[in-house]
This record gives C-alpha cells, sequence and structure tokens, in this order.
C-alpha cells in the first residue's frame, strides 16, 4: 500500500471533476464540483416517523458522499451501500408493523402468534414454519415469508406500504443489484450519476415505507395538483398556457385592440419552471382523446379573449362547460389547434 501525504489526499479527484451540470465534459473547479456534488442528494430528506437505525444508516450516506470529490471510490463505496440499507429499511419497518408479534397459518391446524423482540427473532421463526409450510398472515391475506430481501418486498406490497406498477420493476431491479453487492462475482465501479439516483431511489423507498409521498419525484411521487388554467391560440399556431386570472372582463370604459387568440378553460397541472411533474404536452390537449401526460379536464372555451370570464365563473366550480364550440373560422394551423381545444 503507497503511503500517501495529507494534502495529497486533500486534492479532489480529476475524474470527479469531470462531471458537471452539463453532463460529462470539462474539469469543473474543486469548490464547485464539491457543492454540486452536495446538491444532488440534498434534498433527499427522510420523514419524521422513520426508524432510528435506517435514519442513521442513510445520513451517513449523505455525508460520506460529500467526500466523493476527493476520491472517486467513494461513489461505488456509497451506491453498493445504498443497496443494503435498502433490506435494512425493510427490516425496521416490518418491526414497527409487527409490533412485537407475528402470526402464522399452517395448513391444517389453527394461527399461530409469536412474540419477537428482533428480526433475528422473526428469521429464526420464519425459517421454523417455512420448513412446515406455513404463511404468514397480513391483515386479510397469507404470504410465503422466508424472512429474507424477497419475503420483505412481498410483505410491504401486501401491507399496501409500497405502491404503483411501475415502482415495482425499479424494486426489482434494486433487489438484483442488491444480490450482486452481497454476492459479487467481479469489480465494478459507479458514477456520481448512478450513485446520486441510488440513494434517491433509497430516500423515496424509505419515506413510502414510512407512509409519506415524495413530491415531483420518479417512484411514489405525492398526487400532482391541478389548478384551473387558460390554454390560447392564435391563427399563426401560437399556443400559450396562462394561469385562470389571465382572463379579466372587458371595462366598457376602454377600447380594446382585437386579439387573435381564442382561448378554453381548463383543469390541469399548471406549469412551473424546473418543475419535474410539467406536462411537455399540454399543447396537444384534445378533448376527444388523452394527448397529454397528466389528465386534462376541459371546462369552458372557445371563445374570444375576455369574453370567457362569466360563463366560465358559473361553470368553473362544476367543471362542466357553460357553451358548446363553435367551428373554427381562423387559418389551417388554428384550425388544428380548435379541434384540439374546443371540440367535443
Amino acid at each position: 500500500m503507497e503511503i500517501r501525504p495529507l494534502e495529497e489526499l486533500r486534492a479532489a479527484d480529476d475524474l470527479s471533476l469531470a462531471f458537471n451540470p452539463c453532463g460529462l465534459g470539462g474539469r469543473m473547479r474543486p469548490e464547485d464540483a464539491t457543492e454540486f456534488q452536495q446538491w444532488q442528494i440534498a434534498d433527499c430528506d427522510l420523514a419524521e416517523g422513520v426508524a432510528a437505525g435506517t435514519r442513521n444508516s442513510f445520513e451517513r450516506l449523505r455525508t460520506v458522499f460529500a467526500y466523493s470529490v476527493l476520491c472517486y471510490d467513494v461513489y461505488t463505496m456509497v451506491g453498493d451501500q445504498a443497496l443494503l440499507i435498502y433490506e435494512q429499511a425493510l427490516r425496521d419497518r416490518f418491526m414497527e408493523w409487527c409490533s412485537g408479534t407475528i402470526t402464522f397459518r399452517l395448513p391444517q391446524a389453527p394461527d399461530v402468534s409469536y412474540t419477537v423482540t428482533s428480526y433475528d427473532d422473526v428469521k429464526k421463526r420464519a425459517d421454523r414454519m417455512m420448513r412446515q409450510r406455513a404463511k404468514l398472515v397480513v391483515d386479510t391475506h397469507a404470504i410465503e415469508f422466508n424472512g429474507m430481501l424477497h419475503g420483505l418486498r412481498l410483505w410491504a406490497r401486501t401491507a399496501g406500504l409500497l405502491r404503483g406498477r411501475r415502482s415495482r420493476a425499479v424494486e426489482d431491479a434494486l433487489a438484483k443489484l442488491r444480490n450482486y453487492v452481497a454476492h459479487p462475482s467481479g469489480h465494478h465501479v459507479d458514477t456520481p450519476v448512478g450513485a446520486a439516483r441510488t440513494v434517491r431511489d433509497l430516500a423515496e423507498l424509505i419515506n413510502q415505507l414510512w407512509g409519506q409521498a415524495t413530491p415531483d419525484e420518479r417512484l411514489y411521487p405525492a398526487p400532482l395538483h391541478r389548478e384551473i388554467t387558460v390554454l390560447s391560440w392564435n391563427g399563426s399556431g401560437q399556443a400559450r398556457m396562462e394561469p385562470a386570472g389571465a382572463l379579466t372582463a372587458p371595462d366598457p370604459m376602454e377600447d380594446h385592440e382585437s386579439d387573435e387568440y381564442q382561448y378554453v378553460v381548463v383543469r390541469a397541472i399548471p406549469f412551473i419552471p424546473g418543475s419535474r411533474s410539467n406536462d411537455a404536452h399540454w399543447a396537444e390537449f384534445d378533448t376527444r382523446y388523452e394527448t397529454t401526460r397528466f389528465p386534462t379536464d376541459y371546462l369552458w372555451g372557445r371563445a374570444p379573449a375576455r369574453r370567457p370570464v362569466r360563463g366560465w365563473s358559473r361553470s368553473a366550480p362544476r367543471g362542466t362547460a357553460s357553451t358548446s364550440p363553435t367551428g373554427c373560422s381562423s387559418s389551417r394551423t388554428a384550425g388544428a389547434c380548435c379541434r384540439r381545444y374546443g371540440r367535443r
């Protein structure tokens, strides 16, 4: 082993400096790289009720991740350790769920309950009951339970702690990666991007186990809030999304220039700059087909500028249209928008 001086250990790793906000390329300054990498997982906060053991292990990951700029191999160590904490979180949540008592259902005998004080007790009891073909009772269901990662994942799904079909596939992938880390067959190297993604996925999974969805994330996102918004388009094919306050009642004392824009009122996910939940397909809204990323409900339209405010104000609370759309008299491009926005 080469003994390196402290000054050399404090120097940033050139490989770490190559990862920047634009991707992989020019080297960043060590100070900027350190701040940038920490921001990748800075918002991965756990719910208040998470077990102390899981929380301490996760916070240790975030602390060590900050030192990855000094040693590129730390990214791999953080990613691997995050996969191992996956099972620790399931074990800690299981102990809270069972409250010290687990029940098994035998094939030809009444249900039996056992007192457990640690997960080691759970694993030993599960091994014995598996030999008797007994199943763990979870609410109104009985599942095969071996006390290992597969059994814990099946329990979490049956108990309703984990949800989603897409997230199930990610859970399968995390389980396979965890098994590879626990039983390695070769050397591997992770990247800052991969390590940060694993930590973020772990934070989402832990929060979901303790009943808290993660807003604006990819595995167990919190429900999106829809608002009443205004979609508009003109003869040149330009389309806009604006808040409901963009429609105002006309002032009869003022002269208003003609506005070529046509308007419809919908209930949709509002556009927020920088948000991961923005609907990139909002301009393709069509009342006849589901063409947007998230559900978008037609409420009112089509009408010229500043005209729909009175009818919309009456119909919006009920979520119904107050008038029937008319034909399009604009150009061909605008006619396409009318078919999308204003015809049911």
